[in-house]
């Protein structure tokens, strides 16, 4: 059948993780139409009521609730129905990661209503970029970006209830194994097969430098894959970062950290600015666009927050600028969190400006507030992390071209 397969893996090895318990007739017959197709199945039942004798189950409830941290028989006595899918879903993750680790598994599919959905989507976190996973799912037309995260999760509507079949379940069913299947023949090889990849972030005001270094590395060979610093984007850079996507990481828009401080819309959550320091791989970072926080329509600006400095960059978008403390706090977090790099990091500082709106004669310009962010970098960074001021605006060729040369010198490193 021309499926791609891991290098030490003789067949290909799909997850089906489920409630099997209550569904087990229907995945019953999920099971048999990814057989039909060629594949090994390795099922792993979420189900905290019961089993099922269908088809072979290779890790039942109990072994996937303990994996969880607690014994399927308390789960029964608590009947605590979130508490039993964040437990069978970090039981399933636990389960499907030893697998991944042994080169045992190729894809995952899972089915359900909410809880059988909730429990496969956080299961399937822990494989990385280019493993097909699906879901098939009663919740696939909701807004489940909160559960998926930045995996490529791919939901699929159940159309009726997974509830017992019948001729609509069927024709889902089998078009799913066959979509699987399909995702593992058009392998991820030609991903995982290429090198020199550098992630870059950007938001409109640090857009002109970053065309500019984009344009700069691939001159010089490199694959460069931009990420919007909006929220999303970070988080997605991130956990394709701890995926071993990229060789190095040109973090010039560090922007969400401002979001997470202060409340803002574009947050990327607390581990932004970690992933390629956990993993070992260089990293230039600049305080772009610190200067700034995002809020929606007018409007909507927190009471706490009316008074301050606010500039209408689109109807829908308010930005605050940040202040002298919020400055000394971002510095201070910049530095704590590059200290922890494996790898060689580089701290370039735009004297000229960390925004393009913050440049000279702009309206978020403020020479003293942004040096209280520079001194508390240079207050709290090891001493063998390098950091360079560039008497630049960020948003300037002239800073790209700074950015991209310090990012291939200790990539030679």
């Amino acid at each position: 059948m021309g499926i791609e397969l891991n290098k030490k893996s003789s067949r290909a090895s799909i997850v089906m993780l489920g409630c099997f318990d209550t569904k087990g007739e229907d995945f019953g017959y999920l099971y048999s139409c990814l057989i039909n197709q060629g594949v090994k199945v390795i099922a792993i039942n979420t189900g905290v009521m019961g089993s099922t004798d269908l088809f072979p189950v290779d890790f039942e409830a109990e072994e996937v609730a303990k994996r969880g941290g607690v014994t399927i028989a308390r789960l029964r006595e608590q009947k605590d129905r979130g508490s039993a899918i964040e437990i069978m879903g970090q039981g399933s993750a636990g389960i499907i990661e030893d697998l991944l680790s042994q080169n045992k598994v190729n894809a995952a599919i899972g089915m359900g209503g909410g809880g059988g959905t909730f429990i496969a989507l956080k299961a399937m976190q822990v494989l990385p970029f280019g493993y097909p996973k699906l879901c098939i799912s009663t919740l696939a037309t909701k807004d489940l970006s909160a559960h998926i995260g930045s995996k490529d999760i791919t939901l699929m509507p159940s159309i009726v209830d997974v509830a017992g079949l019948n001729s609509i379940s069927k024709v889902v069913m089998h078009q799913g194994a066959a979509a699987i299947v399909g995702m593992m023949q058009a392998s991820g090889s030609d991903y995982h097969g290429r090198k020199h990849s550098i992630a870059i972030s950007v938001f409109g005001n640090t857009s002109l430098c970053v065309d500019k270094c984009s344009e700069l590395l691939k001159d010089k060979g490199y694959e460069v894959m931009a990420f919007h610093s909006v929220g999303v984007g970070g988080k997605t850079m991130e956990g394709l970062t701890l995926d071993g996507c990229f060789d190095a990481i040109l973090d010039i828009t560090t922007t969400e950290l401002a979001d997470e401080l202060c409340g803002g819309i574009c947050s990327a959550g607390p581990e932004r600015l970690t992933a390629a320091s956990q993993i070992g791989i260089p990293q230039v970072v600049v305080p772009g666009c610190l200067d700034m926080v995002n809020f929606g329509a007018l409007d909507t600006v927190p009471e706490k927050y009316k008074n301050r400095q606010l500039f209408s960059w689109a109807p829908d978008v308010t930005l605050m600028r940040t202040n002298k403390e919020e400055n000394r706090i971002l510095g201070r977090t910049i530095a704590e969190k590059i200290n922890r790099s494996k790898a060689p990091v580089t701290v370039l500082l735009p004297m000229g400006g960390v925004s393009k709106i913050g440049g000279i004669g702009e309206v978020f310009h403020n020479p003293e507030i942004d040096q209280e962010l520079f001194n508390a970098i240079k207050g709290h960074t090891n001493k063998n992390i390098e950091i360079k001021e560039v008497p630049s605006n960020i948003n300037t060729e002239d800073f790209a071209v700074q950015a991209v040369k310090s990012l291939l010198d200790i990539i030679k490193k």
